[in-house]
């Protein structure tokens, strides 16, 4: 596969790179690591979700993760086919209200997830010295929070075409 050389392409912006470079990584992973576990990059995410911040209702895995909500549901679905989760549904006043949790089966798949990732050795940190980690990681929280407020505004302005 050819690879993009970016340094030659100088209209590329910031955003572009990474959104090729995020793809490319995502490529990487799902054939490496999620296909032979018979996950999804949007699967193993959803699954460390909730295990990093416990069980969560669909809607506040589509906030935290974005993503539509019929996606969500077909991945939520498929997830629970596979017991990898649970899906509780609420209290008789409502019932179309539910709570996802991880199993233990879904748990095991991130472990062996892991696994994978470091029999694979896709720890592209060891490419950095432990300054340019932190100064990457302190980079990456900057273009997170300007993220953060492009967010806003484009969800902002898309609120005011609609009134």
């Amino acid at each position: 596969m050819k690879q993009i050389s970016y340094h030659k392409i100088e209209k590329h912006r910031l955003a572009g790179v990474l959104v090729f470079t995020a793809m490319r990584m995502e490529r990487m992973a799902d054939n490496s690591i999620f296909k032979p576990l018979n996950l999804t990059t949007a699967s193993f995410r959803i699954l460390m979700t909730l295990k990093e911040m416990g069980p969560q209702s669909p809607s506040g895995i589509m906030d935290y993760l974005g993503g539509t909500k019929s996606n969500v549901t077909q991945r939520l679905n498929y997830l629970a086919k596979k017991k990898l989760v649970t899906l509780i549904h609420g209290a008789e006043k409502d019932k179309r209200r539910s709570l996802v949790s991880i199993t233990d089966l879904g748990a095991k798949q991130i472990k062996d997830a892991c696994k994978l990732f470091e029999q694979k050795d896709l720890h592209i940190e060891n490419y950095f010295t432990t300054k340019e980690m932190q100064d990457f990681l302190r980079l990456i929280r900057k273009l997170n929070t300007g993220l953060d407020q492009c967010e806003i505004s484009i969800n902002s302005n898309y609120e005011n075409k609609k009134k």
